[in-house]
């Protein structure tokens, strides 16, 4: 089917914080469907959705890099999030975050309305990425070559925020996105007072709709749970990052400051041989602290990495299981004011995929919370041999301050030996706390995969309408 031709224009299509909306397409990004949330705002009738490219609703401020980057990763059977402006049928524009995941033999698309700071940086982002495709042009190769340029200046520019790659980024957005969207919605529900009960918790009189209502309530009490604790998961990551990142700079600290006292010691005349033996004692730990920080930064990362994917996993899940339910809710509503009309196959299909995709999101889950436990045993090791090299040194600096009395010009060396010691005094303090935080991750991790495995047994029994 021919794309229409849609001139933009600069005016936005409104909906609401807390509406969900989706689509579902094969592989090769045609849609199959959508629900009644996704024609309003897209302006479209469905019969000129279903059948078209998803670009049908692609908007020319969006840079390609972008799209390239989400066929790159969902290409590998893998989930996407991000930011995307999207072109309505009038000319209109609207912003969403969409979750893109492989279901059986094609994608589902759930969006919201994106509404925290990270998305004005996307935006800016955004613009430049435009500005950086357009300058290269169009015509031969200039547009693969400019798509390149926008797709290298996104990742340096999210290693500037603080990221070390899109999918670190993808990770902490949807969750910080989903937590705004919940209080959105929460909010919406009170205003909206005892008229929206109905909604939260009625009958419709459609058996299998009641039935799959009733049990995406019984899942969400586990995944609920779970993405309660996101945010602390987020803390404990970006803690740790912390440490990794001190450690790090305390590694090159302590081999400058080691280096500087073997050359202060050989400039000394009277005494200075005792004092170089001191100094090359500080070496040689220093050498081995250093093995010791890149080993425990190797362990963090591991760490780290599979506790974005976990807070990543329970994010998913429970945003595709908020779009299942609200899409339920919706047909129950339809079915009530209809008078108990039968569900059309393409509907029944749909509820199918959406049930299915909570189900994978809870297995993938249940599968990534063990590998978060797997680093740990080994960090905790490496924690203990640093803290062990952190004490030798400190005990180099007492010797080396004793030895360091009464010989002339020794208040250089002195001072070296006094900055190695702050050193080790604030490294062992954070040590000390890194310790402290995996071992709290290590003693919740187990009622996490408890919860995860309960909420993957209901999921499972979901069965199809």
């Amino acid at each position: 089917m021919s794309r229409p031709t849609i001139v933009p224009r600069n005016h936005e299509r409104p909906f609401g914080p807390h509406e969900l909306f989706y689509s579902t397409t094969d592989r090769k990004g045609v849609i199959r469907s959508g629900n009644e949330v996704f024609v309003r705002i897209s302006a479209h009738p469905l019969e000129r959705l279903i059948g078209s490219a998803h670009n049908i609703i692609r908007h020319p401020d969006m840079p390609r890099a972008v799209f390239k980057l989400l066929w790159d990763v969902i290409g590998t059977n893998r989930p996407f999030a991000g930011y995307v402006k999207n072109l309505a049928a009038d000319g209109g524009y609207y912003w969403v975050v969409a979750l893109v995941v492989p279901v059986a033999d094609g994608y589902l698309s759930v969006r919201f309305k994106p509404s925290t700071p990270y998305f004005q940086v996307a935006k800016e982002l955004y613009a430049a990425l435009l500005a950086t495709e357009q300058a290269a042009g169009t015509e031969g190769d200039a547009w693969r070559a400019g798509m390149q340029a926008s797709g290298a200046q996104l990742l340096a520019a999210l290693r500037a925020k603080g990221f070390a790659s899109y999918e670190q980024f993808m990770h902490v957005v949807l969750s910080a996105e989903l937590v705004s969207h919940r209080r959105a919605s929460q909010a919406a529900v009170a205003a909206r007072g005892i008229g929206d009960a109905d909604a939260r918790g009625g009958r419709s009189g459609h058996v299998e709709l009641d039935r799959i209502h009733s049990a995406c309530q019984e899942v969400d009490r586990d995944l609920d749970e779970l993405f309660s604790r996101v945010g602390g998961f987020l803390d404990a990551i970006e803690s740790l990052d912390s440490k990794a990142t001190f450690l790090l700079e305390l590694s090159s600290k302590l081999q400058l400051v080691s280096l500087n006292a073997l050359v202060a010691a050989c400039r000394l005349d009277r005494g200075g041989e005792g004092l170089s033996v001191v100094a090359e004692d500080l070496a040689r730990l220093s050498r081995e602290s250093t093995t010791a920080i890149d080993d425990v930064t190797a362990q963090l990362g591991l760490l780290t990495s599979s506790l974005r994917e976990t807070a990543f996993s329970i994010t998913a899940a429970k945003l595709q299981l908020e779009m299942t339910t609200s899409f339920v809710r919706e047909l129950m509503n339809g079915h009530a004011r209809q008078g108990g009309l039968a569900l059309e196959a393409q509907t029944e299909t749909d509820i199918a995929t959406l049930l299915d995709s909570i189900a994978h999101s809870a297995r993938q889950l249940v599968a990534a919370l063990p590998r978060s436990r797997e680093p740990i045993p080994r960090l905790v090791r490496l924690q203990d041999e640093l803290a062990s090299d952190l004490r030798r040194l400190s005990s180099v600096h007492v010797i080396g301050k004793i030895q360091a009395t009464g010989v002339e010009g020794e208040a250089h060396f002195r001072a070296l030996l006094d900055q190695i010691f702050e050193q080790l005094q604030v490294a062992t303090n954070e040590l000390q706390e890194m310790a402290e935080g995996v071992s709290s991750l290590r003693r919740q991790l187990p009622e996490f995969e408890r919860t995860a495995a309960s909420a993957q047994r209901t999921s499972g029994a979901f069965g199809v309408v």
